[in-house]
């Protein structure tokens, strides 16, 4: 789903509500914090059959922290609010702040193509798109599902990093680079290479001496490299139940869509980003410019009866996990919700709206 889509949508569920497709078993709100969440947030939860984390911060204080869960499945461990989630393409807010740190570091420049930064990369297009093509979704490269056989968790299994860049570099560009706008996982994947090559050391090493250690991210990092306890995901299936489908060969999803996390360091992740503590003035206008964001929505919303506000938000899906956090820079707020139970990306939109309206209204 494109930025511009997910914008449309946020506007839209501001005003309007959505209605469960059937009954749900639903167990109470684990809390824990001393703050009691308003009927209203408690309702829409129950209403849309939701599982999952939930965090609303300002500051350095959290407001709310709790978990809930809906539609368990005999023998699988409850979420709580320390439960590791795949947090699906919100990794790539990560690795454009990575690559936007080696902008800083003067390491690399947004106008060098494609072919300069990965020269072992020898697709026909490689002259033509850059490094801000790639990291604002602009280049013109198809996502996965271009990729033959790509539902096919078999295909999926067979990839080894040779084949898999072999069949990246097959793909045909989708427009002229720069000219329209793809959402394409194939960017970020091509953005971890470039940081391979470029860091001084691997990608993952990168994030965790840049990003993770600094902040204290100590339960944050990678489906294919830890071998960790993640929450069981509802799949969401054609006759109205749910399975745990595993998920395969998520090295594939490496810089686009690998990582796992907590509410609770997703939201130090996000009050680090409002702080302006990643990136220099430069490298947050580039990443926050609303024209062409870098791995991030900005728009506005309405909460109360205020007048409107920024707002920065970025989500992901991934086999039944569903991820957003969303930024309110003139609050200093950030909400977090970690789903398990295939929500659905407009009623995560809900939550996180109501929870803004609950915390962040003015009084009137």
């Amino acid at each position: 789903m494109n930025y511009v889509t997910i914008v449309a949508m946020m506007a839209a569920l501001l005003t309007i509500g959505c209605t469960p497709e059937h009954a749900a078993s639903y167990d109470a709100p684990a809390l824990d914090t001393n703050d009691q969440p308003s009927r209203e947030i408690t309702g829409v939860l129950e209403e849309l059959e939701f599982s999952g984390s939930i965090l609303v911060g300002k500051k350095e204080e959290i407001i709310l922290r709790q978990a809930v869960n809906a539609w368990p499945i005999e023998d699988v461990r409850p979420v709580n609010s320390d439960t590791r989630f795949p947090i699906a393409s919100m990794t790539k807010s990560f690795t454009a702040s990575l690559v936007l740190q080696l902008v800083d570091e003067g390491k690399l420049d947004l106008d060098q193509s494609l072919q300069e930064l990965l020269p072992d990369f020898e697709a026909p297009y490689a002259r033509d798109v850059t490094l801000r093509h790639l990291l604002q979704n602009r280049s013109g490269i198809p996502h996965y599902v271009d990729i033959p056989g790509w539902f096919d968790n078999e295909v999926k299994r067979s990839f080894t990093d040779e084949s898999f860049m072999d069949t990246l570099e097959a793909l045909e560009l989708r427009f002229r680079p720069g000219s329209d706008y793809l959402y394409s996982n194939v960017n970020y994947y091509l953005l971890a290479r470039i940081i391979d090559r470029h860091a001084g050391t691997g990608y993952e090493d990168y994030l965790r001496s840049q990003i993770l250690d600094p902040l204290g991210l100590d339960r944050t990092g990678q489906i294919y490299q830890d071998e960790i306890d993640l929450a069981a995901n509802y799949l969401r299936s054609e006759d109205g139940g749910y399975e745990i489908i595993p998920i395969t060969n998520p090295v594939l999803f490496r810089g686009t869509a690998s990582m796992y996390s907590t509410v609770d360091d997703l939201s130090a992740w996000g009050q680090a980003v409002l702080n302006g503590d990643l990136l220099s003035e430069t490298g947050r206008k580039e990443a926050f410019n609303p024209e062409a964001p870098m791995a991030w929505t900005v728009t506005q919303m309405t909460i109360g009866s205020g007048e409107p506000t920024e707002v920065i938000f970025y989500n992901g899906r991934l086999i039944g996990y569903l991820s957003l956090v969303l930024l309110l820079p003139e609050q200093d707020g950030v909400i977090v919700v970690l789903n398990n139970n295939t929500v659905g990306y407009e009623n995560l939109l809900t939550i996180a709206s109501t929870l803004a309206e609950e915390y962040f209204s003015e009084p009137t």
